[in-house]
């Protein structure tokens, strides 16, 4: 897969790099179009005549094949320059098939840190903390995002790590995963007592309520707005979350799990759900960022639950809950921006808003037809209610938006 694209013999022999620096008169003799897509191309990049898109394309996503989105259409889907955002997977596959090399990429990055390096030495302001911008973002528990030394840059990336290490403190996937790799030794009669589709939903929505209790911008806001935005945002924020629980879990592959759920919600709503989560964006702090994002919701749920809401004094001062929704907004398009660059970013936002609207106008439907489903929620609204004024006065901020966790 990584190994060069042979030259024809016609063409001189030349060392071919990550630098892309091919001497455009050696260049002349061969066609002008990317061998991947079609569209206009002038030099080779990473082992192959390619186009400044499919060139940007393989350089953000070469050392992972395996990470990006899997291909829906049998792995034969045609690239061109109208249909290369289309199907990740197949144009890295082509990208491969025609020569490309991830190991051009880290030829190419190494030359720039030499450069970076030497200078470094001749300069006397710290540069201690400069990254390549063009290194490939990893994102760790605490230290999600690396590279930018403004301030103001630097504060969002911090904000970032927080609301990533928040999330995963609450999780309880891990926990899941332990029960699900346990289900084979147990005996089919103990089934009932790990299989409890209600446990889980119950599980699911502390773990939420934690995180977001966890946010400074929660933490200031009275006990009556906590609880009016808990009462219209829980639902959905629960809903969208379940797509990423039951995706990491993968509980729903497994029969018993799939059947106890359905025991709730019906067969037809599963199926849906399911078929939701395998179009989910494989990139999970995409996901944790848009939980915080709805949390700050007007109201994500679109069904009044609470005829009182409509004189909350919250949704009478909106701007509170704007501030709050726009850092998280700028910051998500801010982390998609960095990571996939604009084009690639556009795509998966609007993805991640279909599939959003899929999940809210099933659960509207759920929320309105399944009693059961009410009853679940109306407990967890009791619950939630009773938590946040036994925690009223506790004022200590778990993450911020200028501090380290």
């Amino acid at each position: 897969m990584s190994s060069k694209r042979k030259l024809s013999a016609s063409q001189p022999p030349q060392e071919i790099d990550g630098d892309s620096n091919v001497n455009e008169s050696e260049d002349s003799s061969r066609s002008d179009i990317c061998l991947i897509c079609g569209d206009t191309a002038r030099i080779i990049n990473y082992g192959a005549l390619s186009c400044q898109s499919c060139k940007t394309f393989f350089r953000r996503n070469g050392f992972r094949p395996d990470g990006v989105r899997p291909c829906n259409f049998d792995k034969c889907c045609e690239i061109n320059m109208q249909t290369r955002h289309t199907c990740t997977a197949c144009r890295l596959a082509k990208c491969f098939m025609m020569g490309m090399s991830s190991d051009l990429i880290r030829k190419e990055d190494t030359k720039k840190l030499k450069r970076t390096s030497s200078l470094k030495q001749s300069s006397t302001t710290d540069q201690s903390t400069s990254q390549q911008v063009t290194t490939a973002l990893q994102l760790v528990t605490s230290d999600v995002i690396q590279g930018d030394q403004s301030s103001h840059i630097d504060s969002q990336w911090t904000l970032l790590s927080n609301i990533v290490h928040s999330h995963d403190t609450f999780s309880t996937m891990s926990q899941m995963l332990i029960t699900v790799n346990s289900l084979p030794a147990l005996r089919v009669e103990a089934y009932n007592n790990v299989i409890n589709p209600i446990e889980i939903i119950n599980q699911m929505c502390i773990s939420m309520q934690s995180f977001i209790s966890s946010s400074p911008d929660f933490r200031i806001l009275t006990l009556s707005e906590q609880t009016s935005l808990f009462e219209r945002n829980l639902h959905g924020v629960i809903a969208f979350y379940s797509t990423l629980f039951f995706r990491h879990t993968g509980i729903l592959r497994i029969p018993e799990y799939f059947n106890a759920f359905i025991t709730i919600y019906g067969s037809d709503i599963m199926l849906s759900l399911r078929h939701t989560i395998e179009q989910l964006d494989p990139d999970p702090t995409l996901i944790k960022i848009i939980l915080i994002i709805l949390a700050f919701s007007s109201n994500c749920l679109i069904v009044n639950t609470n005829k009182t809401m409509e004189r909350d004094s919250l949704l009478d001062g909106t701007f509170r809950l704007l501030g709050s929704q726009n850092v998280y907004v700028e910051l998500l398009w801010k982390y998609l921006i960095s990571k996939y660059g604009y084009d690639e970013s556009a795509l998966r936002f609007t993805r991640l808003i279909q599939i959003f609207l899929c999940v809210i106008k099933k659960l509207a439907i759920v929320h309105t037809n399944n009693a059961t489903h009410r009853t679940i929620f109306d407990d967890i609204a009791d619950r939630t209610k009773q938590t946040l004024a036994i925690n009223e006065n506790d004022r200590t901020l778990l993450w911020g938006k200028g501090s380290i966790d």
